[in-house]
């Protein structure tokens, strides 16, 4: 295998329990890549700012494939982005909305989140642990921009049950929940698969050229894009199905032990 570039998720894959990384390691691992003329990419539902903030200057010479890969971002600059209509997703918001009024409704445009003003202080918490750029808002329909994506966060964790009920914008939007606490919708067709082909072609990469590392339902798309995929041990049954290596936990820095592994038989 000649591998040329690295996709992993962040949240539950790269990421540990509590959010954070182990930056030396990290560090060690890029310039790793680098010396091998690997590409490092990160695919998550976190806002590209976000991402760049939990990197703390790793995410200099990688790809940020954000906000649910609507976006790709390189050295902080937006180099690709997919929007929606505004009045499909207010549309949208109505319908969720009517599903359960207590969720926590994240509106993404390619600048900023926003979020409509009430919402409890834990949940504010767990907003700004996913996105940077955030405003808060009295009404969805002041957003003067098109969306990016609408992202649900249930603190009651019925993200997988809800989702049933959206059957019927299926047609227009690409809609997933990532895990039970979270609903992602995006333009019809895009997708972490999708926007990883994308960049795939942008580097003139193959499948048979790239890995991938996920853990959640919304990474199945991710793993039909690349001919190695990695599940992390602590990954949905679901997706460790389509695996071809389970790696240990993300709370045992199951990425990068699993890469250290590759490189140390691609270099030998």
């Amino acid at each position: 295998m000649k591998l040329k570039l690295v996709v992993t998720d962040m949240d539950g894959t790269f990421l540990n329990p509590q959010g954070d990384i182990h930056h030396d390691a990290c560090q060690q691992l890029k310039a790793r890549c680098q010396r091998n003329d690997i590409t490092f990419a990160f695919c998550t539902g976190k806002q590209c700012e976000r991402v760049a903030r939990i990197l703390d200057g790793i995410e200099q010479d990688t790809y940020i494939v954000g906000d649910s890969a609507t976006r790709i971002q390189y050295n902080h600059q937006t180099i690709w982005a997919e929007t929606f209509n505004k009045e499909l997703g207010l549309e949208l918001i109505e319908r969720l909305r009517h599903i359960d009024p207590q969720q926590t409704i994240i509106v993404c445009t390619d600048k900023r989140a926003y979020v409509q003003r009430g919402i409890s202080d834990a949940e504010q918490k767990i907003v700004h642990g996913s996105y940077e750029n955030v405003e808060y808002i009295a009404d969805y329909s002041d957003i003067s921009e098109d969306f990016v994506k609408v992202t649900v966060h249930d603190a009651n964790k019925a993200c997988i049950d809800n989702a049933t009920y959206l059957k019927d914008f299926e047609d227009r939007l690409y809609i997933v929940a990532a895990d039970a606490e979270w609903i992602d919708i995006a333009k019809k067709g895009v997708h972490k698969g999708s926007t990883i082909e994308h960049l795939q072609q942008r580097l003139g990469v193959d499948a048979s050229e790239t890995i991938v590392f996920g853990d959640g339902l919304n990474d199945i798309e991710l793993f039909k894009v690349a001919d190695t995929r990695v599940a992390m041990d602590n990954a949905y049954p679901e997706l460790k199905e389509h695996a071809d290596i389970i790696a240990k936990s993300n709370q045992h820095n199951g990425v990068i032990h699993t890469l250290n592994t590759l490189l140390d038989l691609y270099e030998a």
